[in-house]
């Protein structure tokens, strides 16, 4: 199921494709690439959650917020029903949710949020409203899902944005910037000076800004998402280790190397045979 183009602002009509799935079924054959961002809601039962290099428990009521670079993979017990919504980039507004994907990391917190009984209700009835909406064509049904959809993001924004609390209305628009740059340029060679140029700041600046209000710098940021990356397609692909250290911006073999067993405590190779 997917939304037709809806949005006269963009070239790239926003996409997006939602699924009801019982234990035991397949991914729909029409699961999107790596550039969706994906809500995984636990409606009842249990599981484990992976995402990246680490494995939640799942149970109701527990929804999840994957970012495209991320390995993603849901193990149910009979009996666990669970809903799926991806879409693109192009429905990542407001703010929060996007700083949402980037700063809940392991180690910084959890990677889910926790729907209480009271709504779940709710929640499934807008699951279920989308998926509707998307498989009719009915008039406006494109408009709708569009809403339906926001209507979501802004929920998972707002019940994120208790753990963004910390930051200001100043410091979010700046950190938003930050993010999407290396979001857009991680696999060029890229460095501190160059984002702080992106986004009219000075370095000084923005070193102090990033690791006050996120705990890393803007180099560790960039790392980060390059590790993400490199994770990623070590597991989906059988691309050489060399190259997938050019495709994220290393030209030195060696110097990736050496950065990813810093992340993950060991080389890519043994990383692949591992994972």
């Amino acid at each position: 199921m997917e939304l037709a183009p809806c949005d006269p602002r963009s070239s790239k009509a926003p996409q997006v494709m939602t699924w009801r799935l019982a234990a035991g079924d397949g991914v729909s054959p029409s699961r999107p690439g790596r550039e969706f961002f994906e809500l995984v809601f636990i409606e009842a039962g249990e599981g484990r959650q992976r995402i990246g290099a680490h494995t939640y428990q799942a149970s109701t009521g527990d929804l999840f917020l994957i970012a495209p670079w991320e390995i993603n993979e849901l193990g149910c017990q009979d009996g666990t029903t669970r809903w799926v919504v991806a879409f693109d980039t192009d429905f990542l507004l407001p703010e929060d949710l996007f700083l949402a994907a980037f700063l809940q990391v392991p180690g910084s917190g959890e990677r889910f949020l926790r729907i209480e009984a009271p709504d779940r209700a709710r929640w499934v009835t807008r699951f279920s409203n989308l998926a509707d909406e998307l498989a009719g064509d009915s008039f406006g049904a494109s408009v709708a899902a569009h809403a339906l959809l926001q209507l979501l993001l802004v929920d998972v924004a707002r019940r994120a944005g208790i753990r963004l609390d910390h930051l200001s209305s100043q410091t979010r628009p700046i950190l938003f910037s930050v993010f999407a740059f290396i979001e857009q340029r991680f696999r060029a060679p890229i460095g501190l000076a160059d984002v702080a140029r992106a986004v009219a700041r000075s370095p000084s600046y923005l070193t102090d800004l990033v690791r006050r209000e996120t705990g890393r710098t803007v180099q560790q940021w960039i790392i980060h998402r390059r590790m993400a990356e490199a994770r990623l397609l070590l597991l989906q692909s059988g691309t050489r280790v060399k190259d997938i250290g050019s495709m994220i911006g290393y030209d030195d073999t060696g110097h990736f190397i050496r950065q990813f067993r810093r992340a993950n405590g060991m080389t890519p190779n043994r990383w692949r045979l591992g994972a």
